[in-house]
């Protein structure tokens, strides 16, 4: 096409189609995801959740990750933690604070915790796991499992150890794309974010359980500071939690093959899992939900940001 001075232009290159195309190219992925999740949701249509028979309406929920951050927030802050709602993360039940401070609530959403067929590292946490909340809990208190865990050995072994416990699994199927197609299928917990980690799947448990207000502690999300190549070309991670009295070294694995990850499959969940936290704050603002990150020590960006020190706060 010619210009208004003659010469033969391409306007497809021109700034101003160049973002026009660049939208019409995000509105189609997103369309194409929607279609992806759709889709995901019919052929997991079985895997049914049970949050829809929690609800906690008008309350605050404090979700304890298991970051390095949450040791100093739990020894500086004791009355802080003092009549709230608590859930529990992974191997939350190893440290001692899991019979101090009684969580109703605990998530374990790896999917590694209920198969059969995992690596060996992940067998042996789940049984740890399995034995201390067998040997410790003495008070009610409910687990959301992945609906795909409904039945296991795991599953099963504890619901009849004795204990007061009560299972609530949940539909962990990958819902992405258009905002109101996704938004629709979240509100009947028929998907979420893409889960690469465990507080996703605690935050839409909590949103799920009509919790008016979520804050998030422990919640460092800085393993890509414990990231290195070892002498054998791996992938190796400096694993730290709260509990631990100093960081290991971990081989990192493949979720879905098992097998050692590569560093760009690495930054692929990383990202994934940033952005997940994004569609989660969209989410709750729909819902009008507040989250609210008090880690004292964070990467995620998308929540917004209180200090425990200025509690009781002032939520915009």
């Amino acid at each position: 096409m010619f210009g208004l001075d003659g010469k033969l232009v391409n306007f497809a290159q021109t700034p101003d189609m160049f973002y026009a195309l660049l939208k019409i190219q995000r509105f189609a992925e997103s369309v194409y995801q929607a279609l992806i999740s759709l889709m995901r949701v019919f052929f997991r249509f079985r895997f049914r959740s049970d949050l829809t028979k929690i609800h906690a309406f008008g309350k605050e929920l404090v979700i304890l990750a298991n970051g390095p951050s949450l040791k100093a927030d739990l020894e500086n802050y004791p009355a802080f933690f003092t009549g709230k709602q608590l859930l529990c993360v992974n191997q939350f039940v190893l440290s001692n604070e899991y019979e101090q401070l009684k969580p109703q609530y605990y998530i374990l959403l790896d999917i590694g915790y209920f198969a059969e067929k995992t690596i060996p590292r992940v067998a042996e946490v789940r049984e740890q796991i399995k034995q201390a909340l067998i040997s410790k809990t003495t008070w009610p208190i409910t687990i959301f499992c992945p609906a795909e865990g409904r039945g296991s050995r795991f599953h099963r072994e504890l619901a009849s150890s004795g204990i007061p416990i009560t299972f609530a699994f949940m539909n962990r199927t990958v819902v992405d794309g258009v905002r109101s197609i996704r938004h629709f299928l979240y509100r009947r917990q028929l998907g979420m974010p893409a889960p690469q980690n465990v507080l996703i799947g605690a935050l839409m448990a909590g949103l799920a359980c009509d919790f008016s207000r979520i804050v998030i502690l422990g919640a460092d999300h800085s393993w890509h500071q414990g990231l290195e190549i070892g002498e054998d070309g791996k992938l190796v991670s400096a694993e730290n939690h709260f509990y631990d009295k100093k960081p290991w070294k971990v081989a990192i694995h493949h979720p879905e093959t098992l097998q050692r990850a590569t560093l760009h499959d690495y930054f692929f969940n990383l990202y994934r899992t940033f952005r997940s936290y994004h569609l989660i704050e969209e989410f709750a603002k729909s819902r009008n939900v507040k989250i609210i990150n008090a880690s004292s020590v964070t990467f995620i960006d998308a929540f917004e940001r209180k200090k425990l020190s200025d509690y009781p706060w002032e939520v915009r």
